[in-house]
């Protein structure tokens, strides 16, 4: 699955169940609000990621009432303003914790990152086997955000792609001379 150029409320929606998405039918598409433990986050179409403490009846409320409590309230937090740009300082906020099933696919799959401060840069390439899509996601997300760490915030790391690698069966035949 090709990364570099998704939509920012598109990657969430990998991530976050659909059970946390918030008034999906009156949000645009390239913007997402859902609920994850104590808050309510706010994805622009630009990437730009809102938070704000989660109301006890937030399941009562309507979309004006949130979006008033989000734009009166002393209690969000503004990644942006705050100079958190990447998803891992999100994730590591949120303390998100990849959602597990029994019946979950697990298959090996093919992680590229690339430099878009430096695109000339070498490529990092590796491969996450058996795992689900989503643990493979998230662990490229907080990869990116330990290369760009590791630059002290010079670079800025993004997955490209996800690809799910085939399993290539070959088979040994016996002749007997």
């Amino acid at each position: 699955m090709e990364l570099l150029h998704a939509c920012p409320a598109d990657v969430w929606r990998l991530l976050i169940p659909s059970t946390h998405w918030m008034f999906p039918s009156d949000v645009p598409e390239d913007e997402l609000i859902f609920h994850y433990r104590d808050h309510i986050y706010f994805i622009s179409d630009d990437g730009s990621v809102l938070a704000m403490t989660k109301p006890a009846c937030f399941h009562t409320l309507d979309l004006g009432t949130v979006l008033e409590m989000l734009a009166t309230s002393d209690d969000t937090i503004d990644f942006d303003d705050n100079g958190e740009f990447d998803y891992g300082f999100v994730l590591k906020q949120m303390g998100y914790v990849i959602p597990i099933r029994r019946e979950r696919e697990k298959a090996t799959y093919r992680i590229e990152i690339v430099n878009t401060v430096a695109p000339q840069a070498k490529i990092t390439r590796y491969e996450l086997k058996k795992v689900g899509f989503t643990f493979a996601l998230y662990h490229a997300l907080m990869r990116c955000h330990e290369l760009n760490r590791r630059s002290n915030w010079e670079y800025e790391h993004e997955v490209k792609q996800i690809t799910k690698v085939e399993k290539t069966i070959t088979s040994h035949a016996q002749y007997k001379t």
